[in-house]
Parts: C-alpha cells; structure tokens; sequence
C-alpha cells in the first residue's frame, strides 16, 4: 500500500482496527475469545460480508456479559454510519491494516514492552474518560523512540503505534479490549477533541 495515500478510509478506523487486530493475531486465548466476540457483535464486514448475528448466545456456548453488550452497542451506534459499502472498501481497509502492521513492526519488542507496561499501569489507576490522553503520551513517547518511524506520515505511525500499543496493553489484560476499542475509534474520528 503506497506510504503518501490520502487518508479516506480513516472513517473506517473501526473496521481498519479490528482488521489489524485480526492480522496481527493474539498470543493470549483470553484475547483471542474476546476479539472474536467483539467482531461478531461488531458485525464489520471483515471478510466481505456482513455477520448477521444478534444471538445472546456465543458460539462456544457461553452467553455475553451485560456489560459486553451495553458496551457493543455503544461501539456499534459509533460505527455504524462509517460503515464501508462493498468489499472493494474492506480491502482497502485490510491492506491499510497490512501497512499500519509494518509500520508497527518498527517498534522494538523491549521497547514495546516498556511502554505497554507504563500505560496498563496508568489505565489501572484512572477512570476511563482519561484512557485517551494515556495511550496518545504513550505514542507520542513511542514516535520519540523510533527513528526509523519518521520515514512514514506522521498520521500513520500515530495510528500504527496506537493500535500495536493497545493490541499489547490487552495481551496482558484482555478485557480492557472493549473499552480500549472504543476508546481508539474516538480517538481516530474525525474532528476529536484531543
């Protein structure tokens, strides 16, 4: 995917998200049952399709949490508008995802590591509305670090960065998945007030 692209798909930072999330796959079980029950409920069109899906009941047979469901419905009334309208945009936004990974892998482990450790810590000891500033000083901390980050547009590595950091935020403590999604995708919209 060409580096200088126009950002038109960053109205689909939740499906651009959970596509990245997707490819970069989960070292966590715990995370792995709750990306997949986040892109069921979410009913992104991932794979060029819609999942129709309102069942209470998961497929593994466990029934979703009241509070999974208070929170996808938020995310889902977040999204829903962004939505793309054929497959030719879910690739894009899947290749999108395949850039932001690259881009992302510029990213020491230890140094990785280091700045998901800080921002849990920070995470665990705030209130949600604060998540957002944590996790952009945490980029920003990040974008500091990495020479090699400043060959990309500024805009990329942000995303990039901020996704890889909470993808391994919530390999240590995966039921921050949903919280930090919706965190993420209003951080991305448009006209944030950040």
């Amino acid at each position: 995917m060409d580096c200088n692209r126009n950002f038109d798909i960053f109205p689909h930072t939740s499906l651009v998200l959970l596509s990245f999330l997707k490819q970069k796959g989960c070292q966590n079980s715990e995370l792995k049952r709750e990306l997949n029950d986040l892109d069921e409920h979410l009913n992104l069109p991932t794979n060029h399709n819609y999942i129709e899906s309102d069942d209470e009941l998961q497929a593994d047979g466990h029934s979703f949490s009241l509070s999974h469901r208070e929170l996808l419905h938020e995310f889902q009334h977040q999204v829903q508008p962004q939505l793309p309208v054929n497959g030719e945009e879910a690739q894009a936004a899947r290749e999108m995802a395949a850039e932001l990974i690259r881009i992302a892998d510029l990213l020491e482990q230890r140094v990785l590591s280091q700045a998901a450790d800080s921002l849990t810590k920070k995470l665990c000891r705030s209130q949600e509305q604060f998540w957002a500033r944590h996790l952009s000083d945490g980029v920003q901390a990040l974008f500091c670090q990495v020479a090699g980050a400043k060959e990309f547009k500024k805009e990329l590595v942000e995303m990039a960065f901020t996704f890889v950091l909470m993808k391994t935020v919530c390999e240590h403590v995966p039921e921050y998945l949903f919280r930090l999604y919706g965190t993420v995708v209003q951080y991305f919209l448009p006209n944030r007030s950040n």
